[in-house]
């Protein structure tokens, strides 16, 4: 038993290794290709194909492995990276599906909380917002306070995009508190520029530098898991303070930013959207200083962000080429970026771009300048009106959110209230119960020694009654053996004698004589039939031995005939809640159904079944035999003496039959 347990173990124990050493080689060829996707040396369509493959492998592994949802948002965060915001969608709500099977309260948080990035990318806010406000709750909820902030981060992001400054100054600095609380320096430092950020659009510009250098101060001081990103972080910081010197209009001093933001290490490659700005703002401050190196600045941005489809930096850079070449008096040039910028503007819905470029085309299509001015008053309208109403809603969705958080609270108190309740009132039943059954304990016990009485004597009756009923089935027994012995074979031997003579004499006289004993045969004959009915009543009546005699009948047809027999009976058959009439009249009806199959079927296997179905007993007989035409053919007196012991019980009897099929008989009886 020992080495049977030993073996065992180690069976289990190499099982185990294997599926942890093909799941170990799975995650080896995973971070292979995520690896690859981070590689500058392949193109973008290689990294997706590495992408795509690793997609492939984890969707092998189980839906119970916590490790199929780390993949997932691994994958989603690679695509995020390529810009392709579809296919991140994708793969995030599998991870949110995945993340509610597994009951993830974590995962699903993250995963809201991606899906309102996917929304803010492709500016449905009013949907990104939705599913901030989940994250958020649930992050609230399990107090991750370092998510719970970047997810209020967010929406301090969406409404500064919706133009709703001061909110986003509020949400930031509650931001800020948690950031401080935790003292988590990269959140700080993101913090600093939203703030600045808000501060921009409500044009106050030098409180939005103050804010900025306190970015760039703490980007500085960041201790990132990857150096590789910290000067990121600070041409992201120069580029945000260029961008305030460019609306204060001092170009000097934002082509000074942003020289500083382009001398980081291998730019281009490491976040090409974010160097392409860069340039295209630089070049737009040389543009104003008048330096004649800006047209190359701008080529060269406009180039990098056709290349890797950033549709808002192309429409940015087709608008700034627009008013560098309207100053070079080139308007057939001008006129063709902007009319490129617009379409794509108009496509993609960035209609703060679709002002600008109808402003320029004011100027450089002055033939329908009056039309394109008219579209400039409704679509600057509109937006206004779009933007309240936007800002409306984000404030409804927040309330409705509420709302049903205190609904849900209220319905939790409700259920408590009456949880609390119900148990009162089961304890107080129980306690009830308890009485009441000591109570009656005592009234058992003396009820159990009056019972046990009855009890005995009942036991003594049924035993008188069976012995009397013994005593009277053996009294009928020598009843009937003695009618057959003194009566039947009497008049059997009698007439056997008095038919005798015809071995010696047959002449006329003699046969005369004989014929009067013959019809003595016909006579004994229903004397016969009539003690065997007696008999067979009381074969019937018999509670326990219907089976057997069934099994009997079973036995002699297989023993006569050459066709195969077999007997099914329902176990759940009680025979002794069946009338012995009804019992007799099947037993008859399958005689009958053996005789016409041994006559007329030429069946070489035979089957019959007898069960309860719904409460009606059922009787099926079936013959593999060569079968014939129910409808053509006439119902001999066998059917008919079938169908008349059936009505007899309260019966239905039915026939079905195809000839070269076979047939079956199917009888069902009320019981």
């Amino acid at each position: 038993m020992k080495y049977l347990a030993a073996f065992f173990c180690i069976v289990f124990f190499a099982f185990s290794c294997s599926k942890s050493e093909k799941t170990s080689v799975k995650q080896s060829k995973l971070n292979y290709h995520f690896d690859e996707v981070y590689n500058n040396d392949l193109d973008k369509n290689q990294k997706l194909e590495h992408l795509d493959s690793a997609l492939v492998l984890v969707n092998t592994f189980s839906d119970t492995d916590s490790l199929k949802i780390v993949n997932y948002f691994k994958i989603a965060n690679r695509y995020d990276a390529l810009l392709e915001y579809e296919n991140y969608f994708s793969v995030v709500k599998e991870a949110l599906k995945l993340s509610k099977i597994q009951r993830d309260s974590l995962s699903i948080a993250k995963a809201q909380y991606y899906i309102g990035d996917y929304f803010f990318y492709t500016s449905r806010n009013d949907s990104a917002y939705y599913y901030y406000l989940e994250a958020k709750k649930k992050y609230d909820r399990l107090d991750d306070k370092f998510n719970l902030a970047k997810t209020m981060l967010h929406i301090a992001y969406v409404y500064l995009y919706e133009k709703d400054f001061l909110g986003s100054e509020a949400q930031t600095i509650k931001v800020l508190n948690i950031a401080n609380e935790i003292q988590d320096q990269g959140l700080i430092y993101e913090c600093y520029v939203n703030l600045a950020s808000s501060l921009s659009g409500m044009k106050n510009y030098e409180k939005a530098l103050e804010y900025h250098f306190k970015a760039l101060e703490k980007v500085q001081k960041l201790e990132l898991e990857a150096e590789l990103y910290v000067p990121i972080y600070e041409a992201q910081v120069l580029n945000n303070i260029g961008y305030v010197y460019i609306n204060l209009n001092e170009y000097s001093k934002a082509l000074e930013n942003y020289s500083k933001a382009l001398q980081v290490e291998n730019f281009k490659n490491l976040h090409p959207i974010l160097y392409s700005s860069i340039l295209d703002y630089s070049s737009y401050a040389k543009f104003k200083l008048k330096n004649k190196d800006a047209l190359r600045g701008f080529e060269e941005s406009l180039y990098i962000r056709d290349s890797i489809n950033d549709t808002a930096g192309k429409i940015k850079s087709r608008i700034h080429l627009t008013e560098f070449y309207l100053s070079q008096k080139d308007t057939i040039k001008a006129l063709a970026l902007n009319n490129e910028a617009y379409k794509l503007a108009k496509e993609s819905n960035y209609n703060k771009e679709v002002l600008s470029a109808l402003e320029f085309l004011t100027v450089t299509d002055p033939l329908h300048g009056l039309k394109y001015a008219q579209e400039y008053i409704v679509l600057s309208d509109s937006l206004n009106d779009l933007e309240r109403a936007t800002r409306n809603k984000l404030a409804r969705i927040e309330y409705e959110t509420d709302e049903i958080i205190q609904e849900k609270q209220e319905v939790i108190n409700q259920n408590q209230l009456l949880i609390i309740i119900s148990l009162a009132v089961l304890l107080l039943g129980v306690l009830f119960y308890v009485f009441l059954n000591q109570r009656n304990k005592q009234r058992e016990l003396i009820l159990k020694q009056d019972q046990q009485k009855a009890n005995e004597e009942i036991y003594n009756l049924m035993l008188d009654q069976q012995t009397k009923i013994s005593e009277v089935r053996n009294a009928e027994k020598d009843r009937i053996a003695k009618e057959l012995h003194d009566g039947v074979m009497n008049k059997l031997a009698s007439t056997r004698l008095n038919l005798f003579i015809l071995q010696k004499r047959r002449d006329d006289a003699t046969i005369e004589k004989c014929i009067g004993h013959i019809n003595d045969i016909q006579n004994i004959e229903k004397e016969v039939r009539s003690i065997a009915h007696e008999l067979n009543n009381e074969i019937f009546s018999d509670k326990n031995n219907f089976d057997s005699i069934l099994e009997e009948l079973i036995a002699e047809q297989n023993r006569v005939h050459s066709s195969s027999c077999s007997l099914f009976i329902a176990e759940n058959i009680n025979w002794e809640n069946i009338e012995a009439k009804v019992k007799m009249n099947l037993y008859r009806v399958i005689q009958e159904a053996l005789n016409n199959i041994n006559k007329h079927a030429s069946a070489e296997n035979v089957f019959i079944e007898i069960s309860l179905e719904k409460g009606d007993l059922k009787m099926v007989v079936k013959d593999d035999g060569k079968g014939f035409n129910v409808s053509r053919s006439r119902k001999g007196i066998g059917v008919k003496n079938m169908i008349e012991r059936a009505k007899a019980i309260n019966g239905a009897l039915s026939i079905d039959s195809k000839i070269g099929k076979g047939t079956a008989l199917t009888l069902k009886i009320e019981v």
